[in-house]
């Protein structure tokens, strides 16, 4: 190894016990033996780093010490470390092969004077490539010991990294903690019942003054974080491990659900469909030209205004390239009411398969994107390992890169089982006679409820899509 510079630091160290027991552990005896051999070399002995307490801890995966070392040599353009022996690094010699191959990583050289280790010489260099051979074996053994671990503890339902917002850990694992709880409630209430979006709660959480679990302020992501973890239902998912009744729920499981269907809908439609005055915005579907919606217009006529639905390519680009025209909200709307109206006197049994929407080619768009999404997971999971193995993380990040990469995989395998039955036409007579049953019960709440936004909300819940070709021929699709 070709040395840039002759500086050098030292690391010494002992226990209590050593040092009380015998003269040649002291860290005076270390020192001394430690500047004759840095005067016989001509080093420069820039720092001592001394240490009085167990060897299992200096240089540990989790060690402050570690850190501390390895930044001073970055720090101080460091070419030697020399130490007395080599259990004055550490009694584990793994952790002792780790160290010493990421010093050679650095371009550092490394000296024991009592066992005679020094990579500045040609016979160093050939033990640094066994001993680097070794480490990168016992630091595969380590991934997979502690891959096996995390396993194992997710199948006990334990806590596999930063715990949810709502909890805290207890000797039995997940414990409710009430007043975070209270925060988890009040966000899929004003979620699900008050139609407020993912940035209206963020804002509102913010303009109480109110800070996230990390002590930031809230972002339309930390509610969202929230909203969609099915921990909250008392289900422990870690990977494809997954714990049913695990711990304390803080969401009743039909709520959970309730919640999930809207985010699905609010997804398809988009952000800008949720906001406005019109009840059908984000629904509707022109039949004449093909285009995925159809946007609310506002005209006035003398002193009266009033509100439309037109296809926005015939809004944009006029008749050349569609003819419907313009639509009467208010007729249209009143008509949709009007089937969701009848629609609430069936009874389950009358479930017909063409209302499920056979749009096979949107279905199989969406499942190539899901595809695509996993291919892209597995190449973070990858790029995080092999960061993890080359020791640009450390085990704690590495955990939790792997926890998050593997809750989205989870998320989006889940999401292309179902577009995967969606497509083949999986749906059982029962199941679709409880589909039903759901449906019609929330399209008496519909009739029922005053609350324009919450009839809106509602109908995304109920209704798949309206295909509109004229004022008087509209297929409506529920979302079954």
């Amino acid at each position: 190894m070709k040395l840039t510079n002759n500086r050098a630091v030292a690391i010494v160290r002992v226990s209590t016990a050593e040092q009380a027991r015998e003269e040649r552990y002291s860290i005076p005896h270390q020192k001394t033996h430690i500047l004759e051999e840095c005067r016989h070399r001509s080093l420069d002995l820039v720092h001592f780093f001394e240490f009085v307490h167990s060897g299992a801890t200096v240089l540990s995966s989790a060690s402050n010490e570690k850190t501390e070392i390895l930044a001073f040599i970055r720090d101080y353009s460091i070419s030697i470390v020399i130490v007395h022996e080599l259990d004055r690094l550490s009694r584990s010699m793994l952790d002792t092969l780790l160290f010493v191959d990421e010093l050679n990583k650095l371009d550092v050289a490394f000296i024991s004077i009592h066992d005679g280790f020094d990579t500045t010489t040609a016979q160093g260099q050939l033990q640094m490539h066994i001993l680097s051979a070794f480490s990168e074996y016992f630091r595969k053994q380590l991934a997979s010991k502690v891959l096996g671990g995390m396993i194992e503890r997710a199948k006990q339902g334990k806590n596999m990294g930063r715990r949810p917002l709502g909890y805290k850990i207890g000797p039995q694992g997940y414990e409710v903690d009430e007043e975070e709880a209270k925060i988890v409630r009040l966000i899929h209430s004003m979620y699900l019942e008050q139609n407020m979006g993912l940035r209206g709660i963020a804002d509102h959480f913010n303009s109480m003054g109110l800070k996230s679990q990390r002590g930031n302020a809230w972002s339309h992501v930390s509610v969202r974080e929230i909203i969609e973890n099915e921990v909250y239902t008392g289900t422990f998912i870690w990977s494809n491990i997954r714990v049913e009744n695990n711990h304390p729920a803080i969401i009743d499981r039909h709520i959970w659900e309730k919640t999930q269907q809207r985010r699905r809908s609010k997804k398809a439609l988009g952000g800008r469909a949720q906001n406005g005055l019109y009840l059908l915005s984000g629904l509707l579907k022109c039949g004449v030209c093909g285009e995925s919606t159809l946007v609310g217009r506002h005209a006035r006529k003398g002193k009266y205004q009033y509100r439309y639905y037109t296809c926005n390519n015939y809004a944009s680009k006029g008749t050349s390239s569609c003819t419907s025209g313009y639509i009467r909200a208010d007729k249209l709307e009143e008509f949709v009411l009007k089937a969701v109206e009848d629609f609430a006197k069936q009874h389950p049994t009358e479930f017909r398969p063409e209302m499920i929407p056979s749009d096979h080619g949107l279905i199989k768009e969406k499942i190539e994107l899901r595809k695509k999404e996993l291919d892209r997971l597995k190449l973070m999971f990858n790029r995080a390992a092999e960061a993890y193995e080359e020791g640009q993380y450390d085990l704690d990040y590495f955990s939790y890169r792997k926890e998050q990469i593997l809750k989205q995989r989870t998320e989006v395998e889940n999401e292309l089982a179902q577009l995967e039955k969606q497509l083949n036409g999986e749906v059982s007579p029962e199941e679709a006679k409880k589909r039903m049953s759901q449906k019609i019960d929330l399209a008496n709440n519909i009739l029922r409820e005053k609350d324009p936004l919450k009839i809106k909300a509602r109908l995304q819940e109920l209704i798949d899509s309206i295909l509109v070709i004229a004022e008087d021929d509209v297929k409506i699709y529920i979302q079954l």
